[in-house]
């Protein structure tokens, strides 16, 4: 018997299909934000299995990349992901996962199903993050995955970039009684017809608040911690580009996804307008972007 539940994310259907029931508590609640009654108009596609294949026998075909904890091999129409240990000496296989060519199907191979009875999941696709699919995804979707936290002011959506230690979750902490959270550490970031929109994601940080919803995509402000509160416009397209590109989510990297990359990057820096954002702990940053941005409503 095939159990099955549907998950939504940036306009993304993902079908979870188990051999194992999916309870109420099998995933962390925070899916529940996510869950859907059934497939959309773009649905990718999980089967997890509770047992691993002997590939003794398989034709992996040409293998492209290994670093525990994947080594990753490329056939026509398919890749292979293999588990691997971090000890070299052990060759034992914590995963095989099949995945269709543009990573939209994936057989998923678990080597028992100990974790997933043990309920709270983290990810649907029992990887360390759910990111080592959807950034594949979204490359296809004029999207990507960015380390950077998002929020909903006044109808605006505001994009805060930077890495660890960058302050997401500080500026978040501040707008909280003021704006929507998103989520506090990795947001998405799709080009539609009518422009860009942020779309929030289970994948947060010390603030745990996330949301499905979207907005449209006002300002991206990179981050910068300071001793004062300031709002500086970023007009070199150029250094723009150098610092979106350093903070993209990367899966597994090939010319192909690099070019798909910097083809949405450039657009994103032609439509939006960047700053720099320094700010100090205070919470009067917040003041700074209620001036400059409080009377802009987002119509969209």
């Amino acid at each position: 018997m095939t159990h099955c539940r549907y998950y939504r994310c940036a306009d993304i259907t993902i079908q979870v299909e188990s051999d194992l029931p999916i309870t109420n508590s099998t995933f962390h609640p925070k899916f529940k934000l996510f869950e859907v009654d059934g497939p959309g108009e773009d649905t990718i596609y999980l089967r997890h299995h509770f047992s691993l294949p002997e590939i003794d026998d398989w034709d992996l075909g040409e293998e492209i990349y290994r670093k525990p904890p994947w080594a990753i091999y490329k056939k026509e129409n398919s890749w292979i992901y293999l588990g691997i240990s971090t000890i070299a000496e052990n060759k034992n296989l914590r995963r095989v996962v099949i995945f269709s060519r543009d990573h939209t199907k994936a057989v998923i191979y678990n080597p028992r199903g100990t974790v997933f009875n043990r309920s709270n999941l983290n990810s649907l696709t029992l990887f360390p993050t759910d990111q080592i699919l959807l950034a594949q995804v979204l490359a296809d979707r004029s999207g990507c995955y960015l380390h950077s936290a998002g929020v909903v002011f006044k109808r605006n959506g505001f994009l805060f970039v930077g890495h660890s230690e960058a302050g997401k979750s500080t500026i978040v902490a501040m707008l909280k009684d003021r704006a929507a959270i998103l989520c506090d550490d990795r947001m998405i970031l799709r080009r539609w017809k009518d422009g860009f929109k942020i779309h929030g994601t289970w994948s947060h940080g010390d603030i745990p608040d996330v949301s499905a919803n979207e907005a449209p995509l006002t300002a991206i402000m990179f981050l910068e911690q300071a001793n004062e509160n300031h709002l500086i416009p970023l007009d070199e397209k150029r250094d723009v580009i150098k610092k979106l590109l350093a903070c993209l989510v990367r899966p597994l990297v090939t010319a192909d996804w690099w070019e798909k990359m910097l083809t949405l990057v450039e657009k994103i820096v032609q439509e939006i307008p960047c700053y720099t954002l320094q700010f100090d702990k205070r919470g009067e940053v917040v003041n700074l972007l209620e001036k400059e941005f409080g009377g802009k409503q987002n119509l969209n």
